[in-house]
């Protein structure tokens, strides 16, 4: 009797684990229709967040994203180097959200200066990065006396002297920060730097050791010029940041 009980339970059970197989497999059979043979995994929308100045279209096109095609066709590693090499992105991040959507967040690289070269300028941004040539500075602010023998766009600047184009990058962000207006960063003399706010108006910083310090004196003098109607003459901070005016005709 106890014989045949065994029995009918290893039937039983070879029964349940046929019913399981056969449903794991039809699950794994609609799953793979689903996932592959029908179009609820095609990619249908691209949301692209934390752009500027460089148009969806644009980016879209850089990413090689093929509206239409299957999501898991489309590989995010692909997608960010592709991105990557728009010059003007600083960082990408790039993730599926099943069924039917990419997002892609970017930042992008902002035109800080422009540095002349063989009768033409370089933009670049903050970092030094190289973002593209121009004619004309396009009214950025112009850094005198880097030396470089070439560039790519996407790099960092070759300057021949690094110190001295790590100098000026420092003065530039210093700059900014303050929100202090200028036209040109003449760094040519590493020892005399000079920053001209406009065609009449200069300020001789030194070697910019105490570059903050003096950036914050040379935004309170502009100030106190503007309220004299001063828009001519040369500032020197350059004496351990002990400042003095001195007119032009």
């Amino acid at each position: 009797m106890n014989g045949l009980n065994q029995s009918i339970n290893k039937n039983i059970k070879r029964k349940k684990n046929i019913f399981v197989c056969l449903m794991m497999l039809l699950i794994g059979v609609i799953s793979f229709i689903i996932i592959f043979k029908t179009d609820v995994f095609t990619v249908k929308y691209v949301d692209i967040l934390g752009n500027k100045n460089i148009s969806k279209e644009e980016l879209l096109a850089d990413s090689g994203i093929v509206l239409g095609n299957h999501i898991f066709k489309e590989k995010v590693n692909n997608i960010q180097l592709n991105l990557y090499r728009n010059s003007y992105i600083k960082t990408v991040l790039v993730k599926r959200k099943l069924p039917n959507r990419i997002i892609i967040q970017v930042t992008e690289r902002i035109e800080e200066a422009a540095i002349p070269f063989m009768n033409e300028f370089l933009m670049i941004d903050e970092e030094g990065m190289v973002l593209r040539s121009s004619a004309s500075n396009e009214l950025l602010k112009i850094i005198e006396g880097l030396e470089c023998s070439n560039f790519m766009e996407g790099t960092i600047l070759r300057a021949k002297d690094k110190d001295q184009l790590s100098k000026s990058l420092e003065i530039v962000r210093k700059i900014n920060e303050n929100e202090i207006t200028i036209k040109e960063l003449d760094i040519t003399n590493k020892e005399n730097i000079i920053i001209k706010l406009t065609d009449d108006l200069i300020c001789k910083i030194g070697e910019g050791e105490i570059v903050e310090y003096e950036l914050q004196i040379l935004k309170q003098i502009l100030e106190d010029l503007k309220k004299k109607n001063i828009t001519r003459g040369i500032i020197d901070i350059s004496n351990e940041g002990y400042p003095s005016y001195r007119p032009v005709e």
